[in-house]
């Protein structure tokens, strides 16, 4: 018996969503028109910024933008799909820059012509917290702004060379603005680290007292980045996105807060709209990479001996690879959804702690998972996600991979990239494992040790990768916990040394649970035969990927025996052969909408393609 193939609607609203369907053509669109424009365009930092203004003409009012998660992400999928380094810019201006002002201050228009600049992008947004000197920089910001009870005013100082502020800042003769992360400091005591609007530059250059350096390259995302100090530039008291605090007439000073560490992490809680958005950008990317590596796999023949004129991807290997890569894909896709719900439960209460947010005494190694720790994790394990499936992509498609036309180095080095940018993912993760550990051992008073059940279902079937991962979870997590207790009356970094490595893993192993229960949420919903035998086998085959790649720790702790580990090229056979039919139906729902990437890889005539992306049509022979 066959059951129905479902439209292509269905599958493409798991994919993407339709409630935004028309910004998303109006963004690609644009793009699209202003390609040729801007490839014409020898100045990157002026073509960026030419990208930048005319995305901002085409969305919504920035209090609305800023109200809907889902108008967010799909500004972040549309331009991360046709240009990486411009999406670097958009989440800059937007997620960071905007996005502080909107969260601490509100409406823009109270900044006056800072914000009506920033809101039209006629001046560029950037976001400046990274200091260059020091690891953790985040945790120990030493740009300072101190409070003149004279004047009103505060004065942005860089101390020294280590405290310089590194960001994607472009020429110095475009109109730049940006939120600066700064110390401030009155009556000579530190209250903590909050943001200020900043003008950076105009058409004449770096403003007075602000220093940028010439361009430093980062070959992974092209872009200008540079190096910014203050030398005493004076801010004016409407320019500190205050956030509730206030300096009275008589200098005193107060924060609801309480503390700097509380102000720290609630100025850093901008991260909270990245994180929401960065894995649905990162999940179009490994949907891309692996719907363009399919179809060129499936076009390409092979001319080795076993079988002359056969296509690649009839092999084995190329499909364990490449439909591996489409499951995962699909996995991020899923918890990019599951980032957005996160985001958005987390506005519908103001002034509430983010879901799985830990008070400032969470932080250890960065800020980040002490804002939001499900986003902070979902977004590690995003970029890796993406980088590995974009890697993986550009290998088995040989020289076609590493050619810049065909998008997959783009996808893979902007990926890679933010493995330290938007929150380095090795601390995150590192942090995550350290709190759960902790929290292990008040889970109802006792640790479940090597007792946590086993999945009692079979390697086949969707249930069981998520069984997996909770059982791998608890038990690294009851493991460290045990670890901790040895070391009693060790403090510190004499007490964490030795297992930093535990931390990371069970930090890991918490993203993977979180993967699998986005994977789980979205079949759940799924109540169409035909689309759950599409989507069943796809994340069937994603856990059966993931069991093997991780299979030395899972191993190590038992959840896994050998003899499993040693089936699961068997299953991944069965699990490719029930998704080589829907193939046409996954490639045509998890791709681009035609005609809104450029790449010739999965052109029908791939070698057509790419001459005619280089404007080079060879006669042909008389």
């Amino acid at each position: 018996m066959t059951t129905h193939l479902p439209p292509r609607g269905e599958l493409t609203e798991i994919v993407g969503g339709t409630r935004s369907d028309a910004l998303r053509h109006r963004l690609l669109l644009t793009l699209a028109e202003d390609a040729p424009a801007a490839a014409g365009c020898g100045d990157r930092a002026l073509r960026v910024h030419r990208r930048l203004r005319r995305i901002a003409q085409i969305l919504p009012p920035v209090g609305e933008l800023f109200r809907d998660p889902e108008q967010l992400a799909v500004l972040s999928e549309c331009v991360a799909l046709v240009d990486p380094p411009l999406y670097m810019a958009v989440l800059s201006h937007y997620a960071l820059c905007l996005g502080s002002v909107v969260t601490l201050a509100g409406d823009p228009a109270r900044l006056g012509r800072q914000g009506e600049a920033l809101a039209s992008a006629r001046a560029k947004g950037v976001f400046l917290v990274t200091e260059i000197g020091d690891a953790s920089s985040h945790l120990g910001i030493r740009t300072t702004a101190r409070f003149d009870p004279a004047s009103g005013e505060f004065v942005l100082q860089t101390p020294d060379a280590r405290a310089a502020k590194f960001s994607a800042v472009g020429s110095p003769r475009t109109p730049q603005t940006a939120v600066v992360c700064a110390r401030v400091v009155t009556g000579g005591t530190d209250r903590g680290v909050f943001s200020f609007v900043v003008d950076l530059s105009d058409e004449n250059g770096p403003l007075p007292g602000v220093e940028i350096s010439r361009s430093l390259e980062v070959p992974a995302l092209p872009l200008d980045y540079a190096l910014v100090r203050f030398h005493g530039v004076r801010l004016r008291p409407e320019q500190w996105l205050c956030d509730g605090a206030r300096i009275a007439a008589d200098g005193a000073f107060h924060d609801p807060l309480g503390s700097p560490d509380a102000r720290l992490q609630r100025t850093l809680c901008v991260g909270q709209i990245l994180w929401a958005t960065l894995p649905s950008a990162m999940a179009a990317m490994a949907r891309e990479s692996s719907v363009q590596a399919l179809r060129f796999s499936a076009r390409r023949r092979a001319h080795g001996r076993l079988a002359p004129g056969a296509k690649v991807l009839d092999c084995r290997t190329q499909q364990h690879a490449l439909l591996g890569c489409l499951a995962e894909s699909f996995a991020l896709t899923c918890a990019g959804r599951t980032a957005r719900e996160i985001w958005t439960r987390s506005r519908t209460a103001p002034g509430a702690p983010a879901p799985g947010a830990q008070r400032a005494n969470g932080m250890a190694f960065a800020p980040w998972t002490a804002v939001d720790r499900p986003l902070a994790v979902l977004k590690a394990l995003s970029v890796r996600g993406t980088a590995r499936v974009a890697a993986e992509c550009q290998h088995r498609c040989g020289l076609a991979g590493f050619l810049h036309p065909n998008m997959l180095g783009g996808y893979h080095g902007f990926a890679h990239a933010f493995e330290s940018a938007g929150g380095d993912s090795q601390l995150i993760l590192l942090d995550a494992g350290r709190a759960l550990a902790q929290e292990a051992g008040r889970s109802n008073g006792r640790a479940h040790g090597t007792g946590t059940p086993l999945p009692d279902v079979p390697v086949d079937h969707p249930g069981w990768w998520l069984a997996t991962t909770r059982a791998q979870e608890t038990r690294l997590a009851d493991a460290l916990h045990q670890a901790l207790r040895a070391r009693a009356g060790a403090t510190g970094l004499e007490l964490w040394n030795p297992l930093l490595d535990a931390a990371r893993g069970l930090g890991e192993a918490y993203g993977s649970r979180l993967m699998a229960e986005a994977v789980a949420g979205v079949l759940e919903a799924v109540h169409d035969p035909g689309l759950l035998a599409v989507l069943r086998p796809l994340a069937t085959l994603y856990g059966a990927v993931e069991a093997r790649r991780l299979s030395g720790p899972l191993q190590a702790t038992g959840v896994l025996d050998a003899a499993t580990v040693r089936t699961l090229p068997a299953v991944l056979d069965r699990l490719c052969d029930r998704l080589l039919p829907h193939l046409p139906l996954l490639e045509d729902a998890m791709g681009a909408p035609s005609g809104a990437v450029s790449a010739p890889l999965g052109a029908d005539d791939y070698a057509a393609a790419l001459s005619a992306s280089l404007n080079w049509l060879p006669e042909r022979p008389s």
